[in-house]
């Protein structure tokens, strides 16, 4: 079966739907800082199934306007003298993927609200940063084509949170580098706190992206990552990103390479799926408060050394 997809997305930001408040109290050297961002989406979907007799289907949907992504929350760090400081944060999203939102017929994803984030550590400011806890990790920093940060045609094959994870960031240490790695422990739910199909052993990753600055004008940044977690039934799934940006003036071009292995699908000793994913933008800085950016976004996915029938997705987005 081979699979066509086109997908036109709109990703509606109101002005001001992003917004923080900052506190610092000098006399305790605490800084507080409040956060909220209202993210929404519009998706018209036109796809294209054809199956192994050359015969095709086409079918075209229109979603809703959903939530894609908003959250709000508030993180703290205290200084603790000679450049050591103790940091935390906690940060809520939305979902509608359990039994009760969907029994209801609610898909715009605002049904519920858990918690993303919830992390704590120390920290010092050449030496780096140490938490433990719920917390999108550092790979998650590595891709260059998420620049707007608002939508993003794919979250990209690393992962990019843990839950029960401690973390280790550095970005002081060598000027331009920030590196990092983090290691997960068994965890029975996955990264909107429900529970997983199957339970997560192991989960483990390290990245480093590094920016060369060719003048005032022009730089290049370059980031690699590597995740890896495993599970109760055996599956593997093994991700590697080499991802890189180029920015001239208010015009960045991003590039992302990525692939992932997935060994012992559903449990089945020997089955693998490979997963490539290129991804390519351009983004333009308007002023301090506007961007505009277009984005492509081209996958593959194959089912290897199977006994049945596979299949190969290719989407075009």
């Amino acid at each position: 079966m081979k699979k066509t997809l086109l997908a036109l997305v709109v990703a509606a930001t109101a002005a001001g739907s992003a917004n923080a408040y900052n506190f610092h109290i000098d006399q305790t050297g605490t800084d507080v800082n409040f956060y909220g961002s209202l993210r929404l989406k519009w998706e018209h979907i036109n796809s294209k199934t054809t199956d192994a007799n050359g015969d095709s289907n086409r079918e075209i949907a229109h979603g809703d306007i959903d939530d894609n992504g908003s959250r709000f929350g508030f993180g703290i760090k205290q200084n603790l003298g000679n450049d050591f400081y103790a940091l935390g944060k906690i940060e809520w999203r939305f979902r509608d993927t359990d039994a009760r939102n969907l029994a209801s017929n609610r898909h715009n994803n605002f049904g519920h609200i858990y918690t993303r984030q919830l992390f704590g550590g120390f920290g010092h400011k050449t030496f780096g940063e140490l938490t433990y806890g719920n917390m999108t990790t550092f790979t998650d920093e590595i891709k260059q084509t998420d620049l707007a940060n608002i939508y993003s045609l794919s979250d990209g094959l690393l992962v990019g949170n843990a839950r029960r994870a401690v973390q280790y960031v550095n970005r002081g240490l060598v000027p331009n580098l920030k590196f990092g790695a983090f290691y997960g422990a068994t965890s029975k739910r996955g990264a909107t706190g429900l529970d997983l199909a199957v339970n997560r052993n192991h989960v483990w990753g390290a990245g480093a992206v590094y920016k060369f600055e060719i003048d005032s004008l022009q730089d290049v940044t370059t980031g690699l990552g590597f995740t890896r977690q495993t599970f109760a039934n055996g599956v593997q799934e093994t991700a590697y990103a080499f991802d890189n940006a180029y920015r001239f003036d208010n015009t960045t071009l991003g590039l992302d390479l990525e692939h992932k292995k997935i060994s012992n699908v559903k449990g089945i000793e020997g089955l693998e799926r490979s997963k490539y994913e290129a991804r390519a933008v351009v983004h333009q800085k308007l002023s301090d408060a506007w961007n505009v950016y277009a984005m492509y976004a081209y996958r593959t996915n194959k089912l290897k050394n199977a006994t049945y029938a596979t299949a190969t997705e290719k989407n075009l987005m």
